[in-house]
């Protein structure tokens, strides 16, 4: 007897939310990604790292506040093979608002499972709360800890990994539908006040 094939409907969140758009990069908005880039390497969390355009998942993308067309941060994947996208994500706490975090996560994680990917993965550092806490809000935890892996701000810190495919992901979307892009309620708790004041 044949296998029954398994279709997948898009998430279809898409790239547009109440607070903020993500444009992927091209030649014409390559330039606003330099000086993010350059604020993201003095970031203990987040390390260097340049816009690539080598994951066949997705490629980066800037995170735009729609309120003032600025771009307040970058969101990108680095893929592995088995079609594994390791999510990064900067918000410039300068510019971005608080909120702008979690309607990044689940606009970027569902496009990712929408390109294909079969499992998301993060990679956070234990001192970034700001991330955990975006993470545990959704439901998540993490799958492994490494102990003192990585050296940053002059001490050593536990790396704490996650890892989610689209099954368990799915439900965790449609808990904030009602806020998403086509939901019925605006997100009161997002966008309400700067992030660094």
């Amino acid at each position: 007897m044949p296998r029954k094939r398994e279709t997948t409907h898009p998430i279809g969140l898409g790239l547009v939310g109440t607070w903020i758009e993500l444009e992927p990069y091209t030649a014409s908005n390559a330039a606003e990604f330099a000086p993010l880039y350059g604020r993201r390497e003095l970031h203990a969390a987040m390390g260097a790292g340049g816009p690539s355009q080598s994951s066949e998942i997705s490629p980066p993308m800037l995170i735009r506040d729609m309120s003032t067309g600025e771009a307040v941060g970058v969101v990108e994947n680095h893929p592995l093979p088995g079609r594994i996208a390791v999510f990064v994500v900067y918000i410039d706490r300068q510019r971005g608002r608080a909120g702008f975090g979690v309607e990044v996560f689940l606009l970027y994680m569902s496009h990712l499972f929408d390109m294909g990917a079969r499992l998301v993965t993060g990679e956070v550092l234990e001192f970034n709360a700001v991330t955990i806490g975006i993470l545990r809000k959704a439901g998540l935890a993490p799958q492994a800890r490494l102990r003192e892996h990585v050296y940053s701000a002059g001490r050593f810190w536990d790396l704490l990994i996650y890892s989610i495919d689209r099954e368990h992901w799915v439900p965790i979307v449609q808990r904030y539908r009602r806020i998403l892009p086509g939901g019925d309620r605006r997100p009161a708790a997002f966008g309400s006040k700067p992030a660094g004041g």
